[in-house]
């Protein structure tokens, strides 16, 4: 048998098959956008999706410029990946030695382990506790010489905590002072609307990825991109596929960017309906999360009341997450916003399940 490279021995990885498709379903378990699009974006969309848009290869470099021009940056700062977690990977590709070190925070997006241990590198890590609550003071100690990269999400996405920008910024200057790889995470930076993107000419350490998975809605398509100084943005271009998105995902991503109300409409109704959420969970005596995303994490004891929860749900075609698997979060499960209507049936389950 022909064997992998030995760095990729260690590293289990299943296949992206389900049981049953997810879609039909209201799915509350991977922060997807759960509110349709609407019917003006759509019949855009149709008209724009020709035989053409599918046979010839992709020009990447429209959806580039314009996305540059919406965020107010040279295109020499930017560049598009197919998903936030092929940007991350580039970096890693880029960047990253046999036997360096990442300092990573936990919970956090799993292929940031993954990537690690696919380029040799070891990992260090700090953890928020049952509470959901995490040192930053003591995460940012922690960066010091010889450190190859530390991460920050902002805001986490398991918990929705965002860091204050002054704690950001301390850890982005700590990293720039010992030579760290500052990464920062702002798949959810549009619920949250505060980033680091103006430091980017003043720390050459600092890079930024973002997604349109979330508050673009475009989970589907797989788009992704890179904010950083026009030296690592010329770097990361080395390991770049030959086209950075799809013909379909620069259509729509042009679209959305042409229309932005598309996108404001959904974080309206997103903001109402997770204060929505939150207050139902309270009048039950449920502890949550102080999310700035699109969901919450949810307080639910044990993991039978999970499980439960769960079933019920499921028989309902709502889907929602698995408790963590962190020993410390075991009580916490991550619960997505969803339609008004589907969050009362969520409410109504939970207080069945719990015999109130």
């Amino acid at each position: 048998m022909i064997m992998p490279n030995s760095n990729l021995l260690g590293i289990n990885r299943t296949g992206s098959r389900e049981e049953d498709t997810r879609l039909g379903k209201h799915r509350l378990d991977r922060n997807e956008r759960n509110f349709p699009f609407s019917d003006e974006f759509m019949a855009r969309i149709r008209t724009k999706m020709t035989g053409e848009l599918l046979a010839a290869y992709p020009e990447p470099w429209h959806t580039h410029e314009k996305l540059a021009g919406r965020l107010g940056v040279p295109p020499d700062r930017l560049m598009l990946a197919p998903g936030s977690e092929q940007a991350i990977k580039a970096v890693f590709e880029t960047y990253m030695r046999p036997k360096d070190r990442v300092l990573l925070h936990f919970p956090s997006f799993a292929m940031y382990e993954v990537y690690a241990e696919t380029f040799q590198a070891g990992v260090e890590s700090q953890r928020y506790d049952s509470g959901l609550h995490f040192d930053w003071e003591e995460y940012i100690a922690r960066i010091r010489p010889g450190l190859r990269l530390v991460l920050a999400e902002n805001p986490n996405g398991f918990i929705g905590a965002a860091a204050p920008l002054p704690v950001l910024r301390a850890l982005v200057e700590k990293a720039h002072e010992h030579g760290v790889i500052a990464l920062v995470d702002e798949a959810y930076f549009h619920f949250h609307d505060e980033t680091c993107a103006g430091w980017i000419d003043e720390f050459d350490n600092l890079i930024i990825t973002r997604t349109f998975s979330k508050a673009f809605g475009l989970a589907g398509l797989r788009i992704g991109y890179v904010l950083s100084n026009p030296t690592t943005i010329m770097n990361l271009m080395k390991v770049k596929p030959a086209y950075e998105i799809t013909s379909v995902a620069g259509m729509v991503a042009c679209d959305l960017l042409d229309h932005p109300e598309e996108m404001a409409d959904y974080l309206g109704k997103n903001r109402e309906n997770l204060e929505s959420l939150r207050r139902g969970l309270t009048e039950l005596g449920i502890a949550c999360s102080q999310s700035r995303a699109n969901f919450l994490a949810v307080r639910l004891g044990n993991t039978s009341v999970a499980d439960a929860l769960r079933r019920v749900l499921y028989d309902r075609g709502i889907l929602i997450r698995r408790p963590f698997r962190e020993p410390e979060l075991s009580a916490w499960v991550r619960i997505s916003t969803a339609e008004a209507a589907i969050q009362d049936v969520l409410l109504s389950e939970l207080k069945t399940v719990l015999g109130r």
